[in-house]
């Protein structure tokens, strides 16, 4: 199907996500919604080329969350590949961080908890042991990122 035209054809449409750059800037971060989801990067639609195939952009949102650089090349390649349980994996991973986001802007906004707390709450609740210093400080960046994000919305 798909992987015997991948060996001997190359991409030659532009990618949706980052409009043939080759690197996600924020500016396309903001276009696609994804301020709470990605960071400025090597673009993962593309990995970094500019170009895709045509049938993967018609099976495969430019905007999917879960495709990022951190994916490994299978899951990344089952996903350009439109793998149904992949795509699963990927909505329900949408799900997820739409679940701790809405969670976080809610208990700062509307319980009055600060980000101390908040941190607290969310690895008590999802981390069976410790967590480092490392992740707590990158969950209380991302936790002040999604309330400077809901903002507008609570205010």
């Amino acid at each position: 199907m798909f992987i015997f035209r991948r060996l001997f054809k190359k991409p030659d449409t532009e990618c949706p996500r980052c409009l043939g750059k080759g690197t996600v800037d924020a500016d396309d971060i903001k276009r696609l919604g994804k301020e709470l989801g990605w960071l400025p990067g090597q673009c993962a639609f593309c990995n970094g080329s500019g170009k895709v195939f045509q049938d993967t952009v018609a099976a495969v949102p430019a905007d999917l969350a879960y495709l990022t650089t951190s994916l490994s090349k299978i899951e990344r390649s089952r996903i350009l590949n439109g793998d149904k349980k992949a795509l699963e994996r990927a909505r329900i991973y949408a799900e997820n961080l739409a679940e701790i986001t809405n969670r976080v802007a809610k208990q700062y906004y509307v319980g009055g908890l600060d980000l101390e707390t908040i941190s607290d709450l969310h690895f008590a609740r999802f981390y069976p042991n410790e967590p480092s210093q490392q992740e707590k400080e990158e969950f209380l960046e991302f936790a002040a990122k999604i309330i400077a994000f809901y903002k507008d919305q609570y205010e």
